[in-house]
């Protein structure tokens, strides 16, 4: 046994990459290290007793030598009887379309049909090509794209159902296999070019970087690599367990307390907000987010900062708040008696009950009134300016607007406050306070239930 292939078995059962009796499906270009792959998993097959199949996607970019690349590869799978289906992919026009390099809308096309043929085929398992090399091109990438910790990690090993079990080898390692075995792949011409940034990279910065600074680098970025990525799964982890603890949020905000900064010498760490971003406000983090945010720590309660089309960060008394803007809502929503509603996060009902259910929570969220006299129709809708009522212990009119400033309602919350009303009247400041008027007393001969979830 080759000294290559023990070095692969070894990888694979330490990171249990394969399963007996899974089926593969292979990436295969037929360049270099697709085809070591494949020709290593049909070697391997009986071992591990594993079924095998392949897809070849023709980006048809380079004319008449992506055409002979699909050629190649129908006539390696058919020696080696293995099952292939050829994929033909539109680059240009799904890169232009969605405004995104050649190099990422190919990448995109071609997980996403990956996913699609692996349920089609029933493959447990998909299997990339990927090497230390490309591990080493990738991590330089992020580096200089300045993508923040996550992207030290480099390529992942396994992720979902997708295994690449030839990260353990180099790049020289598979040439120098395949040159022994005498094993004939296809060469893109493309690779040569210094169009594309992971060419220059690969082509310019990485000779100069094994000739004068480490000729073993691919091993060295591999381990130090695998070493961010363990430490990435603790941060993650940590991350999760504050999330949970300091962040509130709906479907149009996410809320934490100034206190979160103190926690961290001053200023929220960037890759905190980039989980909050991307996991509750589906947007793309980026260093002048993380650079407008922490300024709010020292600004004024009311300083309002944008953040992008779409979100708004605002300091307030003793929080920040980033919220998606255009998420409130003008219209007036009937409710009757008996039905429930659902607007933006909350749900709000009313229900008529006995005076022996009657039971006070003290919470907000749950209130009971009289509903002697009153219509069983009744106006959910924004409080508006103007709006007064009387809330419940007091014997005159408060405006709604300093009703909620003295109970210390943040900005952002105050302007989507919603207030029931019955006959123009306000009944209930919704979970807060309902009007004095509608109070239980010894002569309420119908109640009725108000609830907010």
């Amino acid at each position: 046994m080759k000294k290559t292939e023990q070095k692969v078995l070894r990888f694979i059962e330490q990171n249990k990459l394969i399963l007996y009796g899974d089926k593969l499906l292979v990436a295969f270009s037929g360049g270099p290290d697709s085809v070591f792959a494949l020709h290593f998993l049909e070697k391997f097959r009986r071992k591990y007793k594993i079924n095998l199949c392949a897809v070849h996607f023709n980006h048809g970019l380079r004319g008449k030598e992506s055409d002979t690349d699909e050629i190649f590869s129908k006539e390696f799978c058919k020696k080696k009887s293995i099952p292939l289906d050829v994929v033909k992919l539109n680059v240009k026009s799904f890169s232009k379309k969605n405004k995104i390099s050649i190099e990422e809308g190919a990448r995109t096309l071609r997980y996403d049909n990956l996913k699609k043929i692996a349920e089609r085929t029933r493959s447990t398992k998909i299997v990339t090509a990927h090497n230390q090399s490309d591990n080493t091109e990738t991590i330089l990438l992020n580096l200089f794209s300045g993508t923040g910790f996550s992207g030290f990690s480099g390529i992942p090993i396994q992720r979902g159902n997708i295994i690449r079990p030839f990260l353990c080898l180099t790049k020289q390692e598979i040439s120098n296999y395949l040159e022994n075995e005498k094993i004939s792949f296809r060469v893109d011409s493309s690779n040569m070019k210094d169009d594309y940034k992971r060419n220059y990279i690969r082509n310019r910065i990485l000779p100069l970087v094994r000739l004068r600074l480490n000729p073993a680098v691919d091993e060295a970025l591999f381990r130090s690599s695998k070493n961010f990525e363990n430490t990435l799964f603790l941060n993650h982890r940590l991350i999760d367990h504050i999330i949970a603890e300091y962040v509130t949020h709906n479907s149009n905000e996410v809320s934490f307390p100034l206190l979160f900064a103190d926690l961290f010498d001053g200023k929220i760490p960037g890759e905190i907000l980039k989980i909050i971003f991307k996991r509750y406000l589906e947007h793309e983090f980026e260093y002048d987010d993380y650079v407008k945010i922490n300024s709010l720590i020292s600004k004024q309660k009311g300083k309002k900062i944008q953040l992008s089309k779409k979100l708004v960060a605002l300091r307030e008394e003793e929080s920040i708040r980033i919220e998606l803007t255009g998420k409130s809502f003008n219209n007036n929503f009937t409710l009757k008696t008996g039905n429930q509603i659902n607007i933006g996060s909350k749900v709000i009902g009313i229900e008529q009950v006995k005076s022996e259910n009657v039971q006070f929570k003290n919470n907000g969220k749950v209130e009971f009134i009289s509903a002697d006299g009153i219509n069983e129709n009744f106006i959910l809708r924004i409080w508006k300016a103007g709006d007064k009522f009387k809330p419940l212990g007091m014997k005159n009119f408060k405006k709604v607007s300093d009703f909620l400033t003295n109970s210390k309602i943040s900005v952002s919350e105050r302007k989507n406050q919603l207030v029931l009303t019955n006959r123009n009247q306000i009944v209930w400041i919704v979970g807060l306070r309902i009007d004095d008027r509608y109070k239980l007393n010894s002569k309420t001969k119908k109640i009725y239930k108000l609830w907010l979830k």
